[in-house]
């Protein structure tokens, strides 16, 4: 998967996710005004995304950083992909029945939820688009996001297993382009064979990687 330049990755090993929080602290004291004093907010953030995407099996994780509504906040887009595994196979059909059908997240009309299957270079993935009240870390309150997921099935011989590519954004007034963002990235997902290398897709290639929240 090729992370957008402008994310920053986060290190999910346990050996070594501390020490990457705090050299990621330090890049951000000496090049952002200013940072140094909301450190130990920032610090705390990190560690409980961290926690929380180890937990949920998380696989890869990167977030956008911008100035949130309060001191600390920064995070203005989050990217996160999991695997999960279908013993006997993906069934798009009831992947997409699924979606459709399940219950609304805190805060979601499920009126305005988008499930719709979508063509990829691996071929046909599923993809859901809403809006939810996400909870704020360290905090009591929530926010309202746009959530763009691909559920994209990986091809034989691995055809039990399912990427799940999760974008959020707060930028709820830029859904459209922010949904046409996360397409992009999903687009650019490949596959290795038991040797390391990349499988060649069926379809073409498809174009560049970029997003600014709330432009």
């Amino acid at each position: 998967l090729d992370v957008p330049d402008e994310f920053t990755s986060l290190d999910l090993d346990p050996d070594t996710s501390d020490a990457a929080i705090e050299r990621l602290l330090d890049e951000r004291a000496a090049a952002v005004p200013g940072a140094a004093r909301h450190r130990v907010r920032a610090r705390q953030l990190l560690q409980r995304m961290v926690e929380e995407h180890r937990a949920a099996g998380v696989f890869l994780s990167a977030f956008l950083a911008r100035p949130g509504p309060s001191a600390g906040e920064m995070v203005g887009a989050g990217l996160t992909l999991a695997w999960r595994r279908f013993a006997g196979g993906i069934d798009l059909d009831g992947l997409t029945t699924f979606f459709r059908e399940d219950d609304p997240a805190p805060g979601e009309d499920p009126a305005r939820r988008e499930v719709v299957r979508v063509p990829l270079p691996y071929g046909e993935a599923v993809r859901v688009v809403n809006r939810q009240q996400a909870p704020v870390p360290l905090t009591s309150r929530r926010q309202e996001v746009v959530l763009v997921q691909h559920l994209v099935p990986a091809p034989p011989p691995a055809a039990e297993w399912l990427a799940v590519l999760t974008l959020s954004t707060p930028d709820v007034a830029g859904q459209a382009e922010f949904a046409g963002f996360a397409g992009r990235v999903a687009a650019t997902l490949e596959f290795l064979d038991a040797a390391g290398a990349v499988l060649p897709p069926p379809g073409p290639p498809t174009g560049t990687i970029g997003f600014v929240p709330g432009r």
